[in-house]
């Protein structure tokens, strides 16, 4: 696969909606099948539901030895409200960048590690162990594909993985845990000219919300690679009218975490906070829902795989590479649950800062290098 190709297919999957919801992950299954099939590569297709599937690429080496897993996920978050001067699903072409929902997250370094898998495949490239690839569903709501992959067994014969999201050619080693809480309170309907009759769902929730801005915190200890813990109120809803006292509202909070925190003990924080709450309103109604647990990943600066890895990214970029740790988090959180422990690893060719953004890119100078990177790897490391 030449340069040429790789940048067609690249537009080809960046053309595919896979908005997640529904993700529709289907239909780029479908235009990468023929790619694999047509390099002698062996296939499996794993559904998840309706148009929703899994690819996993098998390259087995000449002699037995590790393997070595490259993994991305297919779909995409929605495009937003805020018009673009691109068609997010043009994949348009201007001055070295290629322009489309998923650019930087995470098409691109999907099509990388695809391209780079063909390549060596087309040029016989002796390996000593096994290289798969896994295309998963469902990352950017809560990892639901690589949880299914994982509870399948597709991760218990792994040794390594690394997974192309977004770090600029970088190298993460590192990534926060996610813990999101969906907070409802109840209360009763009732006429807005007469809200005594009535309990406020909506003004509880504003009461519990003001007690968590005001006094919540985390407790945590620094971590070497990673920033302190967050949170955020990001989603809100209640109410059917505005003449209508509401019986209902609902919050969601996302937290990233570290290392050395315990979600339950910070679930049992709000709980808390909450019961503190009902001594000023005694008729307060509420409930705690975990919604999305996924915790922190990390991996040895002196491991071997990440040695490999920083190596072939310094030999690609020219430059000494420093690993470092992000706030967001991949399917790593569940790859890391496999049987076996094994070193984990994110490198791809995306932006980190456009990601999600209007006229999300990638630099196509950007995307050949994540290729010559994953090939490097899976030479040094199966070789």
């Amino acid at each position: 696969m030449n340069k040429e190709e790789a940048i067609e297919l690249l537009k080809d999957i960046l053309k595919i909606n896979t908005t997640n919801p529904p993700g529709n992950e289907a239909l780029a299954v479908k235009k990468l099948l023929p790619v694999f099939e047509k390099a002698g590569i062996e296939t499996e297709v794993v559904d998840y539901s309706e148009g929703r599937q899994q690819l996993i690429a098998t390259y087995p080496g000449k002699m037995p030895g590790k393997t070595l897993a490259f993994t991305g996920h297919l779909d995409v978050v929605p495009v937003g409200e805020i018009p673009w001067d691109h068609d997010p699903f043009g994949a348009e072409e201007v001055d070295g960048k290629i322009y489309g929902r998923g650019a930087a997250d995470m098409k691109s370094g999907l099509v990388a590690m695809v391209a780079s898998i063909v390549e060596l495949k087309e040029a016989d490239t002796p390996l000593k162990g096994t290289l798969k690839f896994m295309a998963t569903v469902g990352e950017e709501t809560s990892s639901i594909g690589a949880r299914q992959l994982l509870e399948k067994g597709y991760a218990d014969d792994l040794d390594a993985v690394l997974i192309g999201e977004p770090t600029g050619n970088e190298i993460s080693i590192a990534e926060k845990g996610c813990l999101w809480l969906r907070i409802t309170t109840y209360g009763k309907t009732g006429h807005g000219s007469t809200p005594s009759h009535g309990i406020n769902a909506n003004e509880h929730m504003i009461a519990i919300l003001s007690k968590f801005q005001s006094e919540f915190s985390f407790d945590f200890e620094l971590d070497d690679m990673l920033s302190e813990p967050t949170s955020s109120i990001d989603v809100l809803h209640g109410g059917s009218g505005t003449n209508v006292i509401p019986d209902k509202c609902t919050v969601e909070i996302d937290m990233r975490t570290l290392p050395s925190q315990d979600h339950k003990d910070i679930v049992g924080q709000v709980n808390n906070l909450i019961d503190t709450v009902k001594k000023d309103f005694p008729d307060l109604n509420a409930e705690i829902e975990v919604i999305n647990d996924m915790h922190p990943v990390k991996t040895p600066k002196d491991n071997d795989f990440v040695l490999k890895l920083v190596d072939a990214v310094g030999a690609v970029r020219g430059k000494k590479v420093v690993p470092y740790g992000f706030s967001g988090y991949t399917d790593a959180a569940y790859f890391s649950q496999a049987k076996k422990s094994f070193p984990i690893a994110v490198t791809g060719p995306g932006y980190p800062p456009v990601s999600h953004q209007p006229n999300e890119y990638i630099e196509k100078e950007a995307f050949f290098k994540a290729i010559e990177i994953y090939k490097k790897i899976a030479v040094s490391f199966l070789g």
